[in-house]
């Protein structure tokens, strides 16, 4: 160029300090993956994590007793879904017949038709009471030589500071809830008798159907059915005490609508527990072990072939500088 210089301009590749700075770099990573295949808490020697694997295995044994805990809280939220059910299906039916006594109580109305409809109701209130055995029970039902019962279930588990076990349940007595009775007909809802006097002054003494228990109702009382020769003092006898059953079905659903919400409230208090719990010793003892170990390999032979690298560029360096020398 005119009026000027030309320069040139030198630059210096050093395979050797490339090849140190890319085992530092494969170093490094090593040193980043080797903490993270180590529990949370960092310790130099296996008897410092003693204590440390301890609270994680005690947390873990909570944990599966949490699990049972919710296992036997689901089977009992639905023994009383199914009770809850049966409940509210036979409360229905029980509308329905009184709907049909009403009819009957009409002037013209047919009256042999709607005993054979009464007689079907009382029919579905009986498959009512047995569909609802669930587990191996039935809060519906009390079959030939039983009884009603408390039903005890389990609510939650709990520990003191001596290790002490302590399990809290919650009782229901299935003597509220009983629809039919084949031991003693007293005992069901719709087998017992209920005797009274209607607001018009006509005495009454019906059940709703009969279960043939082993001790029945006593001789003076009778079963609701509606023929040719039912009177309306008669009609209206039965439409009271079918009332009165409705009242106590409703008292029967409100008691199992108490149990179920308590039920309920435990099984999400379990659910906000456990979750927390879980992370706690997924973090502390059930991290990707198999992965991390993987990339640590990876890392080290990565590292191993860099600082073969080097060796070999400072091998070709040294024979370079005695072929000059």
């Amino acid at each position: 160029m005119t009026g000027g210089r030309s320069r040139m301009v030198s630059v210096s590749y050093n395979p050797s300090a490339v090849q140190s700075l890319s085992q530092r770099i494969g170093t490094s990573a090593v040193e980043r993956v080797q903490p993270a295949a180590k529990p949370e808490v960092r310790s130099e020697r296996g008897v410092d994590t003693s204590a440390y694997w301890s609270i994680s295995t005690t947390m873990r044994a909570e944990n599966l007793s949490l699990t049972a805990v919710q296992d036997a809280n689901s089977l009992a939220a639905a023994q009383v879904d199914a009770t809850a059910s049966g409940l509210d299906q036979a409360t229905d039916i029980v509308a329905q017949m009184q709907q049909k006594l009403i009819m009957a109580k009409a002037g013209g109305s047919n009256r042999a038709a709607i005993g054979s409809e009464v007689e079907a109701l009382k029919a579905e209130l009986v498959n009512v009471a047995a569909a609802g055995r669930f587990g191996g029970e039935n809060w519906l039902e009390v079959e030939a030589g039983g009884m009603p019962k408390v039903a005890s279930m389990l609510a939650s588990v709990g520990s003191d500071n001596a290790g002490n076990l302590s399990l809290n349940m919650i009782d229901f007595d299935t003597a509220k809830s009983t629809l039919v009775s084949r031991a003693e007909a007293r005992d069901g809802l719709l087998t017992r008798p209920y005797a009274g006097t209607t607001m018009s002054g006509v005495n009454y003494n019906y059940f709703v159907l009969d279960a043939q228990s082993e001790l029945s109702n006593p001789s003076q009382s009778r079963e609701i059915k509606v023929n040719e020769r039912t009177t309306s003092e008669e009609l209206e006898g039965m439409i009271t005490t079918l009332n009165r059953v409705m009242i106590d079905m409703v008292g029967a659903s409100a008691e199992v609508s108490a149990t179920k919400g308590q039920i309920s409230g435990d099984l999400d208090f379990l659910d906000a527990w456990q979750s927390p719990l879980d992370a706690d010793v997924s973090r502390m003892v059930d991290a990707d072990m198999g992965e991390l170990a993987v990339r640590r390999m990876a890392e080290t032979a990565q590292a191993q072939l860099q600082t073969s690298g080097l060796n070999i560029g400072n091998t070709s360096m040294s024979q370079g500088l005695k072929f000059f020398l």
